[in-house]
């Protein structure tokens, strides 16, 4: 059982077993304005799928530039979507660029550095502070390989 609210984790990005029990509370967002994008890791094999995935699940702006820097500075600046707390989940985590390792590491650090990114921006009067974290969801039996992968 998930113990930590996802919202409060420290990590940036928390790899879960997919048969992982967790209670409402512990699943429930904040109050606040809200975004979860749902994302396969199957259709995630290469960066072309990985682009296209968030493109089109956290509905990425159309001048978005298909390639790993655009990707980063969009995860840098949601002035599209109107909400204090992202979440992204991606299923089937293992399939991520599976035969790509340097560029799943790299992908990885994207993300974890997106999220210390919001954690460590100023509170500003008249703004929401943004949370931004990333679920990855795996197969049981794959937590500890793919937590190995995890930047520090």
């Amino acid at each position: 059982m998930i113990e930590q609210l996802w919202w409060k984790e420290t990590k940036q990005l928390t790899v879960v077993s997919s048969v992982t029990q967790i209670s409402a509370i512990h699943a429930l967002p904040p109050s606040g304005l809200f975004y979860s994008a749902r994302m396969s890791g199957q259709d995630m094999v290469d960066a072309d799928g990985v682009f296209t995935q968030f493109y089109e699940h956290l509905r990425l702006p159309d001048y978005f530039g298909w390639n790993w820097d655009a990707l980063r500075d969009c995860l840098h600046d949601f002035h599209w979507l109107p909400a204090a707390h992202i979440l992204l989940t991606i299923d089937a985590a293992e399939s991520i660029l599976q035969e790509m390792n340097d560029e799943r590491r790299s992908f990885y650090r994207m993300l974890s550095g997106a999220a210390k990114y919001w954690a460590a921006k100023a509170d500003l009067p008249g703004q929401d502070k943004v949370t931004f974290r990333t679920v990855l969801l795996c197969d049981p039996g794959m937590e500890a390989a793919l937590r190995a992968q995890m930047p520090d």
